[in-house]
């Protein structure tokens, strides 16, 4: 029979500390992402604000001080744990029998959702920087709107004003625009000029090389490729330290040894009857 939505459980808006917050296998859906959960965290320490409120079971009969299962955002409860934060978190808390919560999980994790890139929320951040409008967007407002850091609004308003000294033209795309980008003008140089579908398709087939290179299935004599942590080992190792830190800090707006700290494994990352940690 099918539960309407009349007929599912409640949810109660709350404030749970952390550590009354566990994880069940049972209730976990999908993978868990260590990359997903640096980059929360990099929001949770870049705004200084919770993000949205997670799903907890409470088991019919339970007390006020015990334990509640996540149903829906363990990638979120580790982001708090990894940055460190010391508050409540906003969560919504439902008390129902084992069929519902698993059903209530389910439900929460296969929806089709297409979130925001970190490129999508930094070109978000760089338009308003750039918005004409009166009164004008506050660092702090662009920051917490777009989810960036307010030190990433300073250097952005900071390379707008460079920009329009040097008369150089706006792309709208912060990748771009942070850097230097300027047509040759020599013919040589102009030859070896990639225009962005060229760029575009050049990055796809490096990619694909990469891929190629690292994929076990292609290379199964290979056994040091069914070792993940021995490939990004390996990959880190041929880029170099710096140019590696330097491609986190890039790309995911957040200091490099921050960003590798709260994407290392923890324990807490695995998900488990016994673990409280989330």
């Amino acid at each position: 029979m099918q539960v309407t939505a009349a007929e599912r459980p409640v949810r109660k808006p709350s404030a749970i500390p952390l550590d009354r917050i566990s994880t069940s296998n049972d209730f976990c859906f999908r993978p868990f992402d260590r990359t997903h959960k640096a980059d929360l965290a990099g929001i949770i320490k870049a705004t200084g604000k919770p993000l949205d409120p997670i799903l907890l079971w409470q088991q019919p009969g339970g007390g006020e001080g015990d334990k509640l299962t996540v149903l829906d955002g363990v990638h979120r409860v580790a982001a708090y744990r990894a940055a460190g934060w010391p508050h409540p978190v906003p969560a919504w808390v439902i008390s129902c029998d084992r069929r519902e919560a698993l059903g209530e999980a389910l439900r929460a994790n296969s929806k089709l959702v297409l979130a925001m890139t970190l490129a999508d929320r930094l070109d978000a951040a760089w338009r308003l920087v750039r918005e004409h409008v009166e009164p004008r967007f506050k660092v702090r407002e662009i920051a917490e709107l777009a989810n960036v850091s307010g030190r990433t609004v300073d250097a952005m308003r900071a390379r707008l004003k460079v920009m329009a000294a040097q008369g150089i033209q706006i792309t709208g795309e912060w990748w771009r625009d942070k850097r230097e980008w300027k047509m040759p003008d020599d013919d040589d140089a102009a030859g070896d000029f990639l225009t962005d579908d060229q760029r575009a398709a050049e990055i796809d087939r490096l990619a694909d090389d990469f891929r190629d290179l690292i994929d076990r299935r292609k290379h199964p004599q290979r056994a040091i490729l069914r070792e993940s942590e021995a490939v990004e080992q390996a990959l880190i190792r041929a880029l170099g330290e710096r140019r590696a830190k330097a491609m986190i800090a890039w790309h995911f707006d957040l200091e490099p040894d921050d960003w590798l700290r709260m994407a290392a494994h923890s324990p807490d990352d695995e998900p488990g009857d016994d673990n409280p940690g989330f």
